[in-house]
This record gives structure tokens, C-alpha cells and sequence, in this order.
């Protein structure tokens, strides 16, 4: 091996490096060095064994770890090598474009991205009639990728050469989904495009009955290795293990731990139970991690021990260099009643017109001079005040390094808007990855260009925007003819539309009407008494924006009205009762003008799944709340463990600190949500804790979690219930089904449950 590879490699990445043939398991943990041994590993193979780029083949999940892994071989090997490095849907991108002709199916395919499948959704909706409301585009979508990616013959429907038969099954189906379903592969098979799914589904259709396909592939890929393995689906493991078949050269990488995409099909066990399924594995463990500093893998090893895991193994923390010089000093939350006090006297200030003269002077927020490497949990009265400890914070860090490498990590999108809005206030540069900002989404926009249209029709910018939003009819040669009216009479675009109201050119055929009366009949409410609340409320159901996006299946938009609803709140709430539509529209104004260059220093953020793979000297686990991490939709103990595993993932993002933030009375959906339970798995003398901690709420060494202890038919003893045996076992629920010989039915009982072995 050459010195620079000794050099620069651990002893543990070494023998994953020169261990070339075989099966061979790397067990990877957070920070220990993955990628770096992936690709020290590629550029081993085809620089020191000299092997073509073209015979080994590196698979990973996304664009983004591809391209840095391509970067670092060709750093490794020299700008001449052209390293076969893809993610599987790349890969099986360029295995079609050969190989596709094999299926008659044409070589100049399209491929659909998630937003390309839901515009095509939408005309086969209004087609079958389907009620958007009640199944969402999502719900469209899911359930499509659920069928192509279980049930692999509808490759042979889609290819039928009687595209007729489509038709027929359409015509025959016993439910709108399946109707839907066989819609959505006519028209695949009609544009000649393919999703997603098909990508993996017709390679695999390729390979399993192309036997000279099959073994071209074989013999030309020596070598396969495959990244993140413990979140790949059936699919792709079965894509690996043919392409493998020939050489049984397999070299996968992955952590239990960090298993998130459960929910996208991903199966764990295909990681775990590699050695058992395979000969003569040869498996190795990562230990040492470069990332963290010890404090945040500790809590964060703290955290994930609460998952049942014999394999895992506790990672070394190798970061010793971190100061308290290098983390920001912890800020104090004040307490819910000084809060309250300071919000009554802006309200008496209010009184005496001075309230829109006020500068919020981070009354929030107390200073201490404490400085500690520990992670930081603080709990705040309010999701507001929790925005604004973070970004008194992240000034703190700024401080110290004005391009100070910060993250704001959320478990769901909805939580980002109040950070962003301090972030805006504070002149703090910041990017979403993954999203655009909650302030630039198109529902956010429509409705707010709504609000000023009833305040002032004659904003004629905010009425072009909203005038065939929703569609009523009204195109683009109306609008130019109304344009010429208003040009012609030197009057706004909206006393032109009301002067042609009665002109049957203009209104006929369309809901142009009764948009103007609409906002003829909002105007004076808009402008004069109503609030913020009131006046949202009315010009979304007046103008039926809701209804059309509920009737569109746009579930994610539709939640999004429901924060905007929330803003107005807070708003209303805290600037006092005296408060205008046009104050609530000035204030919402400072939040379209984020124009920030991507500059070094941007703060940005994300959901945790998008922080997968990347780390930042800072990170902000924020919205730490029942409910919203863990998600509401947590419902069984696997549901659980994998939200524990996605927050241990946000936790060992950090480098050098870590904040965890939570709300007291977080409220989403009308719902009051208290701390999350994963905070009380923590350690107290692992962390450190600001703000006033609920009374109801306690932190230990943490709970554990209930583990099946009974195996199917075993003979157990209950307390009141008396003998019985196992008959069934719900690992997902955590729960037994026992016949007792008492009683005549049976009983399910949690793990819990008081049993003892006979």
C-alpha cells in the first residue's frame, strides 16, 4: 500500500482499504470517516492494482455525495481518471440508455421528478373525477410508488405492445386508485417517460431475463461498492446482488443508527444480517470519530442507547483541540411571567401610539457569561422567543466568527418560518436547503398580493398576480385588454376591470365577476376595522383559495395557510388589538425581500433528513416538541426508534456545539405540544440546561424502552391472568398476543407486561 494511504488512513480504514476481495461489512459510524475510506479504497483499486474506473463501480443516494466523492478520487488518482461513481437511479440511468432497446422501449426517455409526477396526476384526476380533498396528489403519488416499487409485473402492463389493454384495465378497475395507477402508466407509456421507480424496475426487468445483458454487466463490473447500505430498499439490494453475482465482490458501508428512510422502504436488516446471508464476510468497525467534539457524542451516544441494538459499537471521539474560546456563552430564556410582563407593557405602550416606534431590544433574553462545551437544552416560553434565543445565539457566534459555520435543523418544514423571520430581522444571511423559504412559497405570496388587492385595488401588482389565481377564465388577452383601458383612461388595472365589469368581451364565460365583487365587498373591512385573523379568514374563503387547493390534493400548501393563519396570531396577539391589515402586510413585506447573495457564513436550514451527510461547527436542534419530534405520526415502537435514530443523525451533525431548543406550549394545528420524550433519555451531567424547566418534566439517565423477552410458543406465568403461551408477536407494536389457559379468547399485552418465564 502506498505511505500516502498509510499515512492517511486509521488502522481500522486501512484494512477496509486493502481488503479487496470478497464480501466485505463496514460498520460505519457517524463522523468515522466513511466516505474518506470509500474513496481512498477506489483510488486503491485503480491506482495501485491498477484496475479500469470502468470495472468498479461505487453506488451512493445522492448527486451531492457522488460528486464529492468523484472529487476526492480524481484529487487521489489525477484529473485523467473518470471514476464509475453514480447514485442508483444515475446508474441505472446509464444501464438503460444502452441496454433499454431490450424492453422496445424508446432510448430517448424522459425522466419525471416528484413534481413532474404530480402535473401529470392532475389532469387524470379531473378525468375520474377524484376528490383532491380526499386523496392528495401526495396520496396519488404514494400510492403509485408503493405498487411499482412491490409489485414489479406492472413493467409488463406498462410494455404490453397492445397499448389498448391500458385502456381496458382503466375502464375495468375496481377502485379510482387502480383506475389512476393504469392512467398514469398509459400516459408514461404514451410520452415515453419513466419515473423514478421504473429506473430501478427496468434494469432489474433487463437483468433477470436478458441472460447476455446479465453477464455483460457481471463480467464488467469486478467491483462494487456500495455507500449509506443500511437504507437501501429490496430493489436495490437485489440490483447489487445480480450485478455482484459473477465476481461475489462486494464491499458495503453503513450504520444502523443512522437508518431514516424506513418509511421510503428501507430495510435495516439487509445491513445487519449481511454476515448471516453471505459467505465469509469479512466485517469491520469504525470507531473513531472526527467530527464531534466528546461532550456532543456522548449525549448523542446517550440518546441512541435507548434503541435495542446488540451490534452497536460506542464510538471514540477523537477531537480533542475544541476550547471554550471556540463556542458561543450560553444565553438565558426568561421565564413565561416575565415574558407576560414585558408583553403588557408594550401593550401599555400601544396605548399611547407608540407601539410601531418600538425596537424589540431582545427582551427575551438574559445574558450569562457562561461558556461550556456540553450540549445546550433550553426551554423557552414560546416558539418565538425560542426563535429569538437561537439567533441571539447565533450573533454570540458571530462574534467570535463572523463566517461562523451555523445550522438550524428542524424536524419539520413548517417550524422553520419564525427563525426566518429573525434571521431577516437581524440581517443575518441564511439559505433553506431543500425548500424554498417559507416567505417565497407560492401560497404564501398569492395570499398575502390577496390581502393588499382588498386593501388597495389599485396595486396593480398584486392584482395581476392573483387575478386567474385560482383559474376563473380570465387569460391573458382579457388582461390586455383591460391593460389597454387602463392605459387609455390613466386609471389603475382595477377601476378599468370594474368599468368593464358589464362589457360581455371581458366577463362572460368567467368568474371575473364575482372576483371583483369580492374585492369590492373586502375593501372597507380590509382597510378600516378588521384585524389580521379576520381579514385572512375572509379573503381565503371569499375567494376560494383554500377550497382550489384542497380540491387540488395540495395538502403541503394548504398546511402552509394553516402557519400563515398562526403568524397572524402571534401577531395580532402581540402587537395588540389596535393592529391593521396594512401593519400586518408591512410587517410580512420585510420577509419578500430576502435577496442575500450565497456568501461563506450563510446560516442555513433544513430538515434533519436533508442534513444527512453533512456536518457544521454549529448546529440548532429546534422544535424539540411532542408531536413534532417525535413526529405526531409516531404510533409504534419501531415508528420511535427510527425518530430517535433521525435526532441522534441532527445530533452528530455538530462539530463543536450543540443547542437543543424546545417551546414550552408549543402550539401546531391547534394542539398544545410539551417537551419530547427523547429529551428525557438524556443525561443531566451530559448536558447543560437554561430556561425554566417544566414542572412535569424530568431528566435522568432515561427510560428504557420495552424489549420483546418471550419467544412464539413459549409457556409464560401472569400474576392475575395465571399460565399461557405466546401466540403471536408484534415486534412494530411491541406486543404479545397470549392465550391464557383461564380464558377463553386471547389477550394482547405489551412487552411490559408483568410475565414470567414457566
Amino acid at each position: 500500500m502506498p505511505k500516502k494511504f498509510i499515512d492517511d488512513l486509521n488502522e481500522e480504514q486501512r484494512l477496509a482499504v486493502s481488503t479487496t476481495e470478497g464480501y466485505v461489512r463496514v460498520l460505519a459510524g457517524a463522523g468515522t470517516g466513511k466516505t474518506k475510506s470509500l474513496t481512498y479504497r477506489y483510488a486503491y483499486l485503480i491506482s495501485s492494482l491498477g484496475l479500469s474506473p470502468k470495472s468498479v463501480l461505487c453506488v451512493t443516494f445522492t448527486n451531492k455525495a457522488a460528486e464529492e466523492m468523484k472529487s476526492r478520487i480524481l484529487k487521489l488518482c489525477g484529473e485523467m481518471t473518470s471514476p464509475f461513481v453514480r447514485t442508483f437511479h444515475g446508474f441505472c440511468c446509464d444501464f438503460l440508455r444502452d441496454e433499454i432497446d431490450n424492453l422496445g422501449y424508446p432510448a430517448n426517455f424522459s425522466v419525471l421528478d416528484v413534481s413532474d409526477v404530480k402535473e401529470m396526476l392532475r389532469p387524470i384526476y379531473r378525468e375520474l373525477g377524484i376528490n383532491g380533498k380526499e386523496f392528495s396528489l401526495q396520496d396519488g403519488w404514494d400510492y403509485i410508488d408503493y405498487i411499482e416499487s412491490t409489485r414489479l409485473d406492472y413493467v409488463d402492463e406498462m410494455l404490453s405492445q397492445d397499448t389498448d389493454s391500458l385502456r381496458q384495465k382503466i375502464l375495468a378497475a375496481g377502485s379510482y386508485k387502480e383506475a389512476m395507477f393504469y392512467s398514469f402508466l398509459y400516459r408514461k407509456r404514451a410520452a415515453a417517460v419513466l419515473d423514478f421507480d421504473d429506473l430501478i424496475a427496468f434494469t432489474l426487468k433487463i437483468l433477470n431475463t436478458v441472460t447476455k445483458v446479465r453477464e455483460h454487466w457481471q463480467t464488467r463490473l469486478e467491483y462494487i461498492m456500495v455507500d449509506e447500505f443500511q437504507d437501501i430498499d429490496k430493489l436495490q439490494y437485489e440490483l447489487v446482488e445480480i450485478l455482484s453475482g459473477l465476481n461475489h465482490n462486494l464491499f458495503i458501508v453503513g450504520d444502523p443508527d443512522q437508518t431514516i428512510y424506513s418509511f421510503r422502504g428501507a430495510d435495516v436488516k439487509l445491513f445487519t444480517s449481511f454476515p448471516a446471508t453471505h459467505q465469509k464476510v469479512c466485517c469491520i468497525a469504525l470507531k473513531k470519530n472526527y467530527r464531534s467534539q466528546p461532550f456532543i457524542l456522548d449525549c448523542a451516544y446517550t440518546l441512541i442507547a435507548h434503541n435495542p441494538d446488540t451490534g452497536r459499537v460506542r464510538l471514540e471521539a477523537v477531537r480533542k483541540d475544541v476550547r471554550t474560546e471556540d463556542v458561543a456563552q450560553v444565553l438565558t430564556p426568561r421565564e413565561r411571567e416575565q415574558e407576560m410582563n414585558a408583553a403588557a407593557m408594550l401593550r401599555a405602550m400601544e396605548n399611547h401610539g407608540r407601539l410601531h416606534q418600538v425596537v424589540d431590544p431582545q427582551f427575551t433574553i438574559a445574558e450569562d457569561s457562561l461558556r461550556t462545551l456540553k450540549p445546550v437544552l433550553a426551554f423557552t416560553a414560546e416558539v418565538q422567543q425560542e426563535a429569538k434565543f437561537v439567533i441571539s445565539e447565533i450573533e454570540e457566534l458571530r462574534k467570535i466568527k463572523p463566517d461562523a459555520d451555523c445550522a438550524i435543523l428542524y424536524r419539520a418544514h413548517h417550524v422553520s418560518q419564525h427563525f426566518e423571520k429573525e434571521l431577516i430581522k437581524h440581517s443575518i444571511p441564511y439559505r433553506v436547503l431543500g425548500d424554498i423559504s417559507f416567505f417565497e412559497r407560492r401560497e404564501i405570496k398569492d395570499v398575502m398580493a390577496y390581502l393588499r388587492v382588498c386593501l388597495n385595488p389599485d396595486d396593480d401588482t398584486a392584482l395581476r398576480r392573483v387575478i386567474n389565481v385560482p383559474r376563473r377564465g380570465f387569460g391573458l388577452k382579457r388582461l390586455e385588454r383591460v391593460e389597454k383601458y387602463a392605459t387609455e383612461h390613466d386609471c389603475s388595472l382595477f377601476t378599468a376591470l370594474y368599468a368593464l365589469k358589464d362589457n360581455d368581451d371581458i366577463t362572460s364565460r368567467c368568474g371575473i365577476r364575482l372576483f371583483i365583487e369580492g374585492v369590492h365587498s373586502l375593501h372597507d373591512g380590509v382597510a378600516g376595522r378588521l384585524g389580521p385573523v379576520t381579514a385572512l379568514e375572509k379573503v381565503i374563503n371569499t375567494f376560494g383559495y383554500e377550497e382550489a387547493l384542497k380540491s387540488g390534493g395540495e395538502k403541503e400548501r394548504v398546511a402552509s395557510l394553516g402557519a400563515l393563519r398562526q403568524m397572524a396570531d402571534n401577531f395580532e396577539s402581540t402587537q395588540g388589538e389596535r393592529t391593521t391589515v396594512a401593519d400586518f402586510i408591512r410587517e410580512m413585506a420585510l420577509f419578500y425581500t430576502e435577496t442575500y447573495d450565497d456568501t461563506k457564513g450563510k446560516v442555513q436550514l433544513m430538515t434533519v433528513h436533508n442534513a444527512k451527510g453533512l456536518e457544521f461547527d454549529y448546529v440548532f436542534l429546534v422544535g424539540l416538541n411532542e408531536g413534532i419530534f417525535p413526529s405526531v405520526k409516531s404510533s409504534t415502537y419501531s415508528d420511535l426508534e427510527e425518530e430517535r435514530r433521525l435526532m441522534y443523525v441532527a445530533m452528530t451533525r455538530a462539530r463543536l456545539q450543540l443547542f437543543m431548543t424546545v417551546s414550552q406550549g408549543f402550539v401546531h394545528n391547534n394542539v398544545t405540544r410539551g417537551p419530547s420524550r427523547f429529551l428525557a433519555d438524556l443525561r443531566e451531567d451530559e448536558i447543560c440546561m437554561v430556561g425554566k424547566v417544566p414542572e412535569l418534566f424530568t431528566i435522568h439517565e432515561g427510560v428504557e424502552l420495552a424489549e420483546q423477552h418471550f419467544s412464539l410458543g413459549q409457556r409464560v406465568f401472569h400474576e392475575v391472568f395465571g399460565p399461557g403461551v405466546i401466540e403471536q408477536i408484534n415486534k412494530a407494536d411491541g406486543e404479545y398476543k397470549v392465550k391464557f389457559d383461564s380464558l377463553p379468547q386471547v389477550r394482547t399485552l405489551s412487552f411490559k407486561a408483568p410475565l414470567e418465564e414457566i
